[in-house]
């Protein structure tokens, strides 16, 4: 399940016992994506360029480009709960979100596990606490402050503003020296908003972001955007 988003075609759910296995836990049925959906997600990996953009897209489902450093994927939303959305990659890796944020991730070099949001003193403060398995870090724990920035410069990133105009926001780690020293230099997530979110709105009930960014090590960070 390592080397996540791999620029090849892969299998789709239920194609190997493991995914339908996973898909039990999360969806409510293994047919629930189809051969259309597999279809374009196949497409995306033809040829040496990775023009997610000229895909064809069956509006029965909603996708998503998920990219980390050095590989990129054509994700479809799997499964909808009231405030967490499960998007699988066409090798079957997860990306789990509840609302903008990752919950947790599955296959990929490095992933967060047993992820845990609470409110926080403020109302543009989160607690968090996490796992990074792959770090060796376990219960580790934060205060995230929401604040406007400025956009990122990754390309996916322009491709959301292109498309939308988007308002951007981080969410920094207060007390960014406390954490383990294996997280030492973690960048703040960055989202983009389809609107510019009203002053001093508690970070619990933020609309869906168009672009998300969340760095799960110094220098291991995972992009998405929703088209």
């Amino acid at each position: 399940m390592r080397n996540w988003l791999k620029y090849g075609p892969g299998q789709w759910l239920c194609a190997q016992s493991f995914l339908c296995a996973m898909a039990v836990l999360v969806l409510p049925a293994c047919t629930g994506l189809n051969q259309a959906a597999l279809n374009s997600l196949q497409a995306a990996y033809q040829g040496p360029n990775r023009n997610f953009e000229a895909v064809p897209r069956n509006p029965a489902y909603q996708y998503m480009q998920v990219e980390v450093p050095g590989a990129a994927s054509l994700t479809v939303l799997g499964y909808q709960y009231p405030n967490l959305q499960v998007w699988y990659a066409a090798k079957g890796e997860v990306v789990r979100l509840q609302g903008n944020r990752l919950l947790d991730t599955t296959g990929l070099n490095v992933n967060l596990a047993n992820v845990q949001y609470a409110a926080g003193g403020q109302a543009q403060q989160t607690n968090m606490k996490f796992d990074v398995p792959e770090l060796g870090l376990f219960n580790v724990q934060a205060t995230l402050q929401l604040q406007p920035t400025e956009p990122p410069k990754s390309n996916l990133a322009k491709m959301a503003s292109a498309t939308k105009g988007l308002y951007w926001y981080s969410e920094t780690i207060l007390g960014l020296e406390s954490l383990p020293v294996a997280l030492e230099g973690l960048p703040p997530a960055i989202y983009g908003f389809a609107q510019a979110l009203p002053e001093g709105i508690n970070a619990s009930e933020l609309p869906t972001a168009v672009y998300g960014k969340q760095c799960l090590a110094p220098t291991y960070c995972l992009e998405w955007h929703r088209q």
